[in-house]
């Protein structure tokens, strides 16, 4: 993986936390567009992650790649 600032890979993991919990580590780890819509969050100034359980911020990103199309 390229080398992030410490926000972007804060920010990364954090959204990649979310698919895994929804689909699994392993099949987040080898789907590419999942890793690029992470990456593509996590540099966005994007700050309306909704503060609840950890399933309200699971359907967050669920909604949210559906709306972005499944990739970037």
């Amino acid at each position: 993986m390229m080398e992030m600032e410490p926000h972007i890979k804060e920010r990364f993991d954090f959204a990649m936390s979310a698919f895994s919990r929804m689909y699994g580590v392993n099949r987040v780890k080898s789907t590419e567009e999942i890793f690029r819509f992470c990456r593509k969050w996590a540099e966005t100034e994007e700050q309306t992650v909704p503060f609840g359980s950890l399933t309200e911020v699971d359907f967050y990103f669920r909604d949210l790649w559906e709306i972005w199309g499944g990739y970037v």
